[in-house]
């Protein structure tokens, strides 16, 4: 039988942030001061998608309604880090990625973010 890290190890593993050309992580945001986390319901938006201030990001369901996130950054959509359905993501915790540039996207194809709480990415060389 195959080892059981035969899957992990054919992934290409995720670089540093610092090694990514630059962008933002839009994180989840706080819809209400007692919000802990959230629940994606609808993503409206898909990698390489243009977005602007205003424009819906995803509909986030709270304990108390379902309220559209918009976005207040302009750029192109990069990566995707939740999915439609994923419930409790934590405030704070990374959405998806933007870019300025679209040539930039592909760069992120294998994106993933940096762990909560670990120690900041070195700097390039």
């Amino acid at each position: 039988a195959a080892p059981a890290a035969a899957p992990a190890a054919a992934a290409a593993p995720a670089a540093p942030a610092a090694n990514y050309p630059s962008h933002m992580a839009l994180q989840m945001p706080a819809l209400s001061p007692t919000m802990t986390a959230g629940n994606i319901s609808t993503m409206k938006v898909k990698v390489g998608d243009k977005v602007s201030p205003g424009d819906l990001i995803c509909d986030i369901e709270t304990d108390k309604a379902t309220i559209g996130w918009e976005s207040q950054e302009e750029g192109y959509v990069a990566a995707i880090l939740v999915k439609d359905g994923q419930t409790d993501v934590a405030v704070g915790a990374p959405c998806l990625v933007v870019v300025d540039d679209a040539a930039d996207i592909p760069a992120f194809a294998n994106y993933a973010p940096p762990a909560a709480g670990g120690a900041p990415a070195p700097p390039p060389r």
